[in-house]
């Protein structure tokens, strides 16, 4: 990089990470008092949506306190609310200016309402992030970054989805970013352009943020790019990722991998600050959390080596909306609980970001098979999903079937994923049942499922 454009970019991360001071500063003013700042979120929150559809049905107007919430608003899935998401005024009073797209549980696409409070809900996260690494490794300031942009979905409909992750930041600070980001052109060949791009851009870049840990090798079509001032790496590596982020730090030993937060499309639960762990961002959204025997706790009454299921209440018209997702409790931070992903509650197998659910895998076969077969179950084998079926199913039509699922989808397009195949058993119900009998499971408890994360070790493949 030439030194001109060395003190380009040295400015232009100077004055983006002194965007995000601010909120760094805040979460930290906050932090000893959290708990009476998120009391402050959730009434804020309710006053502001207390006329909408949703906050009519269900008093929002006469609830003033925690307590009155429980009772009165009940915990939802999507399928839920679903009615409400294009309705006017229907779950938030704030303007929707896109809807983001991503899986639901049921299958296909669901479709999340985006607003600016929203989006500045995500920044009260992501920002402290960006400052703390930054205030850690200020080599940075001195390179390029490239955070993996996901192509917008291919929709008719203008409403869907941002052109480019930038736009979830300020006018201001995308001035900043398309000075510090690669930005590979996301027409035509996006896995094409993003290795010419990362190739191109492979001396000055000195952090990488993705999402799953296998993104880049499949970008990269298997081969390795030289990142020679590479320092910091940022992907998932909790749950499935593990294995995946620990290939990665060996084919890159030069820079550290730093674990993602639990960041989704319908909100952020979670950020990483630097050797300490994924923080709960509590300056973000009203959170609550659901233990194993279905009680509810608040954010200040987490216990250590727990694990519980979030659910999130947003300023983008999300009331009690159960994510899932399960978390466990690995320590505190001035209090503050400090997570790990730990999985779904709901089956949901997820390697790569593809979200294929049970529910959705039934729905898949009451369209395919007329009559259901004696045995049909979906599971992961190494880079794909395989059908283990005792009679007929054609792999194109199952294909077509998952590619329904938004992520699935994405990750088959972008190499992560192969597409399914099919395979031929027999006596499925008895190796079923013989494997969980020898895991200990009593016979009465095995139920076979649509959706097995064990279904390849049952016939050994």
């Amino acid at each position: 990089m030439k030194s001109r454009m060395r003190a380009k970019v040295f400015l232009a991360n100077l004055f983006f990470i002194l965007c995000c001071f601010p909120m760094w500063l805040k979460f930290y003013f906050y932090i000893r008092i959290f708990p009476k700042y998120q009391e402050n979120i959730l009434r804020r929150i309710i006053n502001k949506n207390k006329n909408t559809k949703y906050g009519v049905k269900y008093n929002f107007s006469e609830i003033n306190d925690y307590k009155n919430w429980r009772i009165k608003v009940p915990i939802v899935d999507y399928e839920d609310i679903q009615q409400y998401i294009k309705c006017e005024n229907g779950l938030t009073s704030n303007y929707i200016k896109i809807y983001e797209p991503t899986s639901g549980s049921s299958g296909g696409q669901k479709l999340i309402p985006y607003t600016e409070d929203l989006r500045k809900e995500f920044q009260k996260g992501i920002k402290v992030w960006i400052f703390d690494l930054y205030i850690h490794n200020p080599e940075l300031l001195f390179y390029k970054s490239y955070w993996s942009i996901s192509p917008k979905t291919k929709t008719e409909n203008p409403e869907i989805g941002f052109e480019k992750d930038e736009e979830y930041f300020s006018n201001l600070e995308q001035k900043f970013l398309k000075i510090i980001m690669v930005q590979p052109d996301l027409k035509g060949d996006f896995c094409k352009n993003t290795k010419e791009k990362l190739l191109k851009e492979k001396d000055n870049i000195g952090l990488i943020s993705i999402w799953s840990p296998t993104f880049l090798e499949s970008v990269l079509n298997h081969e390795k790019i030289d990142f020679k001032n590479l320092k910091i790496l940022s992907c998932w590596a909790d749950s499935t990722s593990k294995i995946y982020a620990k290939q990665l730090c060996k084919q890159y030993p030069q820079s550290i991998i730093q674990p993602k937060g639990l960041l989704a499309t319908e909100g952020i639960t979670s950020f990483p600050l630097w050797n300490k762990g994924c923080v709960v961002s509590y300056l973000s959204h009203f959170y609550e959390f659901i233990n194993q025997n279905g009680n509810v706790f608040l954010l200040n009454e987490l216990e250590k080596e727990k694990e519980y299921t979030v659910v999130l209440t947003t300023s983008g018209g999300l009331y009690r909306y159960n994510t899932h997702d399960i978390v466990k409790v690995t320590g505190f931070y001035y209090k503050l609980p400090i997570i790990e992903f730990i999985g779904r509650d709901n089956n949901v197998l997820d390697f790569f970001g593809e979200k294929i659910s049970e529910s959705f895998v039934n729905n898949i076969f009451e369209k395919l098979f007329f009559e259901k077969p004696k045995f049909a179950v979906l599971g992961f084998n190494k880079d794909k999903y395989t059908l283990f079926i005792e009679g007929d199913c054609d792999a194109e039509l199952l294909e077509n079937a998952l590619e329904q699922n938004y992520h699935y989808k994405n990750c088959i397009e972008l190499g992560q994923l192969k597409p399914c195949t099919v395979k031929k058993i027999i006596n499925g119900n008895e190796k079923f049942q013989q494997y969980y009998l020898s895991k200990g499971i009593k016979l009465g408890d095995i139920k076979t499922k649509s959706l097995d994360r064990n279904i390849c070790d049952i016939f050994d493949v």
